[in-house]
């Protein structure tokens, strides 16, 4: 059997309203090459019913215990046979040029380990939103060398994202132990292996409703704080990879002043005040950090007020 071009890992889970469209979209894509698995997470609503009308069109993992988002997505991933997979979230849509698109990207440089689209906010009737109704614009960037943007912040958007299959299961898949942030982490390690393509035309549409995960602030704060831990550990390694360059030490900064607010907001001040110093070393011009740091010496009410 010849390997398809890409595998599409789509996640299930309580999103019946919407998972027609999603499957439709996926399966309408103007690239024929490609093969979909879905992997439902023990959904209690109808989805599990709905996905099983494309039984035929479509290969399913149906799951008896809920193992989370990214233990779904190493599911679909070891049994993806394509050269490339593609993230496909079950409230999510796609045009149908995405994976043609984002394939042909892939393809013009080996050294691309990832690639994901512009797009735009929809709402629950799939209406477009204007303005940042998830508090940030839907991320945009020129295709290139893009660690220190996403050690920054996460920069892609799970639904838009296409990687290298055999890139990601070497490097183990995604983190299972992660409920929220686990694609942030998974984009940080594979742009660490290779180049970042991004494909600028909007073939993505993020869902906006009351349900997303990241309205789950408190575990979204400690997902991030370990995500920023890691990469802010390491600073002398990461700038020497880049060859000690401009946008690797803001981004270092940045994240160690991120991480600051972080710990800051969470009751640890003491750490803080030590992520605002080391954030403050590396770019002495944050203002901003100096700012913080000396805001960690105020009540906790406040700084959660304030940050």
């Amino acid at each position: 059997m010849n390997r398809p071009k890409v595998s599409v890992l789509l996640t299930s889970y309580n999103h019946e309203r919407w998972l027609r469209e999603c499957i439709e979209s996926a399966l309408n894509q103007t690239l024929e090459d490609v093969e979909v698995i879905a992997v439902d997470d023990n959904s209690t609503d109808g989805s599990r019913e709905i996905l099983q009308e494309y039984a035929g069109r479509l290969s399913l993992i149906l799951n008896d215990v809920n193992v989370g988002t990214y233990g779904a997505l190493n599911q679909a991933l070891e049994a993806a046979r394509g050269e490339y997979a593609a993230v496909l979230n079950s409230d999510d849509v796609w045009l149908p040029e995405k994976l043609r698109l984002q394939a042909e990207a892939m393809d013009s440089n080996r050294g691309h380990s990832l690639c994901h689209t512009f797009g735009r906010f929809i709402d629950d009737e799939g209406i477009t939103l204007p303005g940042r109704p998830m508090g940030f614009v839907f991320p945009w960037m020129e295709s290139g060398d893009h660690l220190a943007t996403f050690i920054a912040n996460n920069r892609a958007i799970a639904s838009s994202v296409m990687f290298r299959s055999d890139t990601a299961r070497r490097l183990g898949g995604f983190d299972a132990s992660f409920k929220i942030l686990g694609d942030w982490e998974m984009w940080l390690r594979l742009a660490e292996e290779g180049s970042v393509a991004f494909v600028a035309e909007e073939l993505t549409l993020y869902r906006v409703h009351q349900t997303n995960t990241i309205y789950n602030l408190e575990p979204k704060y400690r997902e991030e704080i370990r995500i920023r831990e890691k990469y802010s550990a390491r600073p002398s390694q990461l700038l020497a990879q880049s060859g000690g360059a401009r946008e690797m030490r803001e981004a270092l900064a940045h994240t160690l002043a991120c991480l600051g607010s972080l710990y800051s907001i969470t009751g640890r001040a003491r750490e803080a005040r030590a992520a605002f110093a080391r954030s403050l070393r590396l770019n002495p011009k944050r203002i901003k950090s100096a700012l913080r740091w000396v805001l960690t010496f105020a009540p906790l009410s406040v700084r959660k007020r304030l940050l």
